[in-house]
């Protein structure tokens, strides 16, 4: 009876372990054959598997991956069993026609077969990887739950992405900061809009498989779904359709718009607001004072003598004579 128990719970033990037991190492062995995959410890829905890395460097993506992978499948879900494999850029893996001949791999997601592969050709890059690369996966099986048969709809998509990649890098709080000005400045008038002038987000798919080079993925406009998130909760990325979003956008502009021009209690809104106020000003005080110093300089100037006629006459001059 002892002995039962003993196997019992070590059954059960073995249940409870972190899913990386082995299924990221031979998805990648599956999916890239012939590479010496070592599986990392972690605690999320993504499994977690590295070819030619150090244990800590390992750790530290497996790391990544949890955090990322949790908050994503907390608010979206379509995680649970995704494989990311992590190679150094001396390893090749064969992606097929995903990347150019030439070209090397930096990022290349496949959202049905659920798996991540990177090569880290900019280890300082790897964090944004997949942080961008990891939400491609998750929209791609949300948008099967919703019966898209194209998957989810573009520019909506990649919009997303580029919010958890800004929330994750601490970036979210700058971007917004920035497209308060920039879109003051673009539409300063945006309840002025109706919703036909609104982005078509909704106008295209972005396929499967996708590859990217983590280096020019960032975007502010990951502020628009934090906006979005914050007005009708996290379940507003279930309805993609173009008049919600249409909706959602201007309501959005027009957010930014009253925060720096009003302003909010304890906010830097009304501080912008004055700041450009004053640049507006000063930049015509100096217009003003540069072509007053120039009418200046003019009257100032001595007049400028008459032409030699000389210099200027067709007649032939007979040098011998």
């Amino acid at each position: 009876m002892r002995r039962f128990i003993f196997v019992a719970f070590l059954a059960l033990f073995t249940l409870v372990q972190p899913v990386a037991a082995g299924a990221s190492s031979d998805r990648c062995g599956e999916k890239f054959p012939g590479i010496a995959w070592v599986e990392a410890e972690v605690a999320g829905p993504v499994t977690v598997a590295t070819a030619g890395m150090t244990t800590e460097m390992s750790a530290r993506y497996a790391a990544d991956a949890d955090r990322v992978g949790m908050l994503i499948e907390a608010e979206i879900g379509g995680l649970e069993g995704t494989a990311m494999c992590l190679t150094q850029p001396d390893i090749q893996l064969d992606v097929g026609d995903l990347v150019q001949e030439g070209m090397r791999l930096h990022v290349g997601v496949f959202g049905e077969e659920k798996i991540f592969a990177l090569s880290a050709v900019e280890i300082r890059m790897v964090d944004d990887a997949i942080a961008f690369g990891l939400p491609h996966i998750a929209l791609w099986h949300l948008a099967d739950d919703l019966g898209l048969p194209d998957g989810y709809p573009e520019p909506l998509g990649s919009t997303i992405s580029h919010w958890y990649l800004a929330r994750d890098t601490d970036r979210l709080a700058r971007y917004h900061t920035e497209l308060v000005v920039q879109l003051f400045l673009d539409d300063p008038n945006p309840d002025e809009r109706s919703l036909d002038e609104s982005t078509a987000w909704v106008g295209g798919t972005r396929g499967d498989p996708i590859a990217f080079d983590p280096q020019f993925v960032a975007s502010p406009m990951g502020d628009l779904i934090d906006h979005a998130v914050r007005s009708a909760g996290v379940e507003v990325l279930r309805d993609p359709s173009q008049a919600t979003w249409a909706a959602l956008e201007i309501d959005w502009r027009i957010a930014l718009r009253d925060e720096l021009l009003a302003g909010r209690e304890g906010s830097w809104g009304a501080e912008w607001g004055a700041a450009i106020i004053a640049t507006f000003v000063l930049l015509a005080i100096g217009l003003a004072w540069t072509k007053r110093r120039q009418k200046r300089r003019a009257a100032q100037r001595r007049p400028t003598p008459p032409p030699d006629e000389s210099l200027f006459s067709s007649q032939h001059v007979d040098i011998e004579s």
